[in-house]
């Protein structure tokens, strides 16, 4: 792949990352410009291609939280006059590196990620599972754990990455 092809799927990745995580997630404060959400964009973007790097070898589920912790709470802090209540919930920012992973696992760059995009298709399907409804309104790390959990037990010994991707083909 050369230098073009790569730029190319990488503006891809993120633009469909980007809408996958903000359309219909309430992300913004109502009084938000479309100018002013430029730069928290921008910041989302460089902040998973930062942590691409350290993808490129397998990553332990601790590490995995801590990232989408550090993530929710960078956002949150450098741009919250134009989030929604000042926060940038750990719902999205589990969806956005989560499906942003899953594109760079599906095309080889990265090694499987040791989580899926929790979004509705998946939470619809999880057995004893008593939390928030949508992955939208998930703000604690309790929260995204006890979706891990109830996610494991449903996927019955898969991984998260397989198991999500094959009900996502399935659908």
């Amino acid at each position: 792949m050369d230098s073009n092809q790569d730029q190319f799927l990488r503006d891809e990745f993120f633009s469909l990352t980007l809408m996958g995580t903000v359309q219909r997630a309430h992300v913004y404060a109502k009084d938000s410009t479309e100018k002013a959400r430029k730069p928290f964009q921008g910041a989302l973007r460089a902040e998973l291609e930062r942590l691409e790097n350290e993808y490129r070898e397998p990553v332990g589920e601790e590490t995995h939280v801590q990232n989408i912790l550090r993530l929710s709470s960078h956002l949150s802090s450098n741009h919250a006059k134009i989030l929604q209540n000042g926060c940038f919930r750990v719902g999205l920012a589990q969806k956005a590196l989560n499906l942003y992973l899953k594109y760079l696992w599906c095309l080889g760059i990265i090694p499987e990620p040791p989580h899926c995009p929790f979004d509705s298709l998946v939470i619809s399907r999880l057995r004893d599972y008593h939390g928030p409804k949508s992955w939208v309104f998930l703000k604690t790390e309790d929260q995204y754990r006890a979706l891990i959990r109830a996610a494991k037990a449903t996927a019955e010994g898969v991984s998260l990455a397989t198991w999500e991707l094959k009900l996502y083909n399935a659908s």
